[in-house]
Protein backbone atom coordinates (compact mmCIF):
# COMPACT_ATOMS: atom_id res chain seq x y z
CA UNK A 1 0.00 0.00 0.00
CA UNK A 2 1.03 3.73 -0.86
CA UNK A 3 1.13 6.41 1.63
CA UNK A 4 -0.01 9.64 0.16
CA UNK A 5 0.19 12.39 2.45
CA UNK A 6 -2.31 15.18 2.31
CA UNK A 7 -0.04 18.76 1.65
CA UNK A 8 -1.76 20.82 3.97
CA UNK A 9 -3.67 24.49 2.56
CA UNK A 10 -2.40 26.43 5.36
CA UNK A 11 0.52 26.18 7.30
CA UNK A 12 0.02 26.09 10.39
CA UNK A 13 0.42 28.52 13.05
CA UNK A 14 -0.36 29.64 16.75
CA UNK A 15 -4.07 30.17 17.16
CA UNK A 16 -5.09 33.63 18.20
CA UNK A 17 -8.37 33.99 20.06
CA UNK A 18 -10.42 36.73 19.80
CA UNK A 19 -13.08 37.32 22.39
CA UNK A 20 -16.35 35.98 22.37
CA UNK A 21 -15.73 33.75 19.26
CA UNK A 22 -14.97 30.35 18.87
CA UNK A 23 -12.46 27.98 17.93
CA UNK A 24 -12.91 27.59 14.25
CA UNK A 25 -13.64 31.40 13.99
CA UNK A 26 -10.17 31.95 15.51
CA UNK A 27 -8.55 29.43 13.38
CA UNK A 28 -9.88 31.27 10.10
CA UNK A 29 -9.42 34.38 11.66
CA UNK A 30 -5.62 33.16 11.97
CA UNK A 31 -5.18 32.49 9.16
CA UNK A 32 -7.55 34.84 7.01
CA UNK A 33 -4.13 36.19 4.87
CA UNK A 34 -3.00 32.87 3.89
CA UNK A 35 -6.85 31.68 2.79
CA UNK A 36 -8.11 34.78 1.26
CA UNK A 37 -6.45 34.17 -1.78
CA UNK A 38 -7.31 30.74 -2.29
CA UNK A 39 -10.89 31.35 -1.62
CA UNK A 40 -11.88 31.49 -5.74
CA UNK A 41 -9.34 29.16 -7.17
CA UNK A 42 -10.15 26.48 -5.03
CA UNK A 43 -12.52 24.24 -5.53
CA UNK A 44 -12.88 22.36 -2.50
CA UNK A 45 -12.06 25.09 -0.33
CA UNK A 46 -14.24 23.99 2.29
CA UNK A 47 -13.43 20.54 2.73
CA UNK A 48 -9.77 20.75 2.58
CA UNK A 49 -10.11 23.87 5.25
CA UNK A 50 -12.41 21.30 7.40
CA UNK A 51 -9.14 18.81 7.51
CA UNK A 52 -6.51 21.81 8.41
CA UNK A 53 -8.87 22.73 11.04
CA UNK A 54 -9.31 19.09 12.49
CA UNK A 55 -5.61 18.17 11.73
CA UNK A 56 -4.73 21.09 13.86
CA UNK A 57 -6.59 19.44 17.16
CA UNK A 58 -9.47 22.61 17.20
CA UNK A 59 -12.35 20.38 19.32
CA UNK A 60 -15.08 22.20 17.81
CA UNK A 61 -14.52 20.68 14.69
CA UNK A 62 -13.97 17.25 16.00
CA UNK A 63 -17.70 16.49 15.51
CA UNK A 64 -17.63 16.98 11.65
CA UNK A 65 -21.23 16.96 11.25
CA UNK A 66 -22.30 20.43 9.35
CA UNK A 67 -18.85 21.49 9.79
CA UNK A 68 -18.64 23.22 5.93
CA UNK A 69 -21.59 24.89 7.19
CA UNK A 70 -20.27 26.27 10.08
CA UNK A 71 -16.54 27.08 8.04
CA UNK A 72 -18.55 28.89 5.68
CA UNK A 73 -20.44 31.26 8.25
CA UNK A 74 -17.56 31.68 10.62
CA UNK A 75 -15.40 32.66 7.42
CA UNK A 76 -18.05 35.08 6.01
CA UNK A 77 -17.99 36.42 9.75
CA UNK A 78 -14.32 36.51 9.46
CA UNK A 79 -14.30 38.82 6.19
CA UNK A 80 -16.41 40.98 7.16
CA UNK A 81 -14.55 41.82 11.01
CA UNK A 82 -11.39 41.83 8.96
CA UNK A 83 -13.14 44.67 6.57
CA UNK A 84 -14.84 46.31 9.33
CA UNK A 85 -10.96 46.35 11.06
CA UNK A 86 -9.42 47.72 7.89
CA UNK A 87 -11.89 50.50 7.50
CA UNK A 88 -11.66 51.79 11.06
CA UNK A 89 -7.41 51.60 10.83
CA UNK A 90 -8.01 54.49 8.00
CA UNK A 91 -6.96 57.40 8.91
CA UNK A 92 -10.28 60.05 8.71
CA UNK A 93 -9.87 62.39 6.20
CA UNK A 94 -9.50 66.37 7.50
CA UNK A 95 -11.70 68.70 5.41
CA UNK A 96 -9.33 71.33 4.19
CA UNK A 97 -10.34 73.99 5.77
CA UNK A 98 -8.86 72.70 9.57
CA UNK A 99 -5.48 73.92 9.34
CA UNK A 100 -2.71 73.24 12.48
CA UNK A 101 -3.35 75.83 15.57
CA UNK A 102 0.21 77.01 14.84
CA UNK A 103 -0.08 78.41 11.30
CA UNK A 104 0.07 82.10 11.03
CA UNK A 105 -0.25 83.94 7.33
CA UNK A 106 2.78 85.88 6.23
CA UNK A 107 3.19 89.26 7.00
CA UNK A 108 3.80 91.47 3.80
CA UNK A 109 5.59 94.72 4.28
CA UNK A 110 3.31 98.41 3.20
CA UNK A 111 3.71 99.44 0.17
CA UNK A 112 5.18 103.08 0.33
CA UNK A 113 2.58 106.04 -0.44
CA UNK A 114 3.35 107.24 -3.68
CA UNK A 115 1.56 110.58 -3.89
CA UNK A 116 -1.37 111.44 -6.94
CA UNK A 117 -0.52 112.42 -10.05
CA UNK A 118 -2.70 114.62 -13.03
CA UNK A 119 -2.48 113.00 -16.64
CA UNK A 120 -2.56 114.91 -19.43
CA UNK A 121 -4.35 112.24 -21.46
CA UNK A 122 -7.92 112.57 -19.65
CA UNK A 123 -8.98 115.94 -18.04
CA UNK A 124 -11.07 114.49 -15.41
CA UNK A 125 -9.56 111.46 -14.57
CA UNK A 126 -6.96 110.67 -11.85
CA UNK A 127 -4.16 108.65 -12.16
CA UNK A 128 -4.63 105.92 -9.12
CA UNK A 129 -1.72 105.31 -7.18
CA UNK A 130 -0.22 102.36 -9.02
CA UNK A 131 0.89 105.77 -11.28
CA UNK A 132 -1.21 104.92 -14.79
CA UNK A 133 -4.89 105.94 -15.64
CA UNK A 134 -7.24 103.46 -16.08
CA UNK A 135 -9.32 104.98 -19.32
CA UNK A 136 -7.55 104.48 -22.43
CA UNK A 137 -8.38 105.91 -25.96
CA UNK A 138 -10.70 104.40 -28.29
CA UNK A 139 -12.67 102.66 -24.90
CA UNK A 140 -16.61 103.35 -25.45
CA UNK A 141 -18.35 106.17 -23.66
CA UNK A 142 -19.90 104.00 -21.20
CA UNK A 143 -16.81 102.07 -20.08
CA UNK A 144 -14.67 105.43 -20.64
CA UNK A 145 -17.49 106.40 -17.58
CA UNK A 146 -16.85 103.32 -15.36
CA UNK A 147 -12.79 103.83 -15.76
CA UNK A 148 -12.83 106.89 -14.86
CA UNK A 149 -14.96 106.59 -12.07
CA UNK A 150 -12.86 103.72 -10.64
CA UNK A 151 -9.92 106.41 -11.58
CA UNK A 152 -11.85 109.06 -9.01
CA UNK A 153 -11.87 106.35 -6.18
CA UNK A 154 -8.45 105.52 -6.52
CA UNK A 155 -7.22 109.18 -6.11
CA UNK A 156 -9.58 109.26 -2.94
CA UNK A 157 -8.38 106.49 -1.78
CA UNK A 158 -4.62 107.69 -2.28
CA UNK A 159 -5.41 111.09 -0.71
CA UNK A 160 -6.96 109.70 2.37
CA UNK A 161 -3.74 107.60 2.90
CA UNK A 162 -1.43 110.23 2.33
CA UNK A 163 0.09 111.21 5.47
CA UNK A 164 -0.18 115.43 6.00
Amino acid sequence: MTDTKRVRLVRKKKIRTFGGRGQIYSWLRTHHAAIEPLKDIHLNLRAALAADIVEDGVTEAADRRGLRDRIWKSWQRVCRDVAAEAAAAKPKRVPPSRITPDWRPTVVPPRPAIPAQQTASSSSAIVPSGGTSLVEPGMSPRVRAQMEKLDRIFAEEAKRRLPR
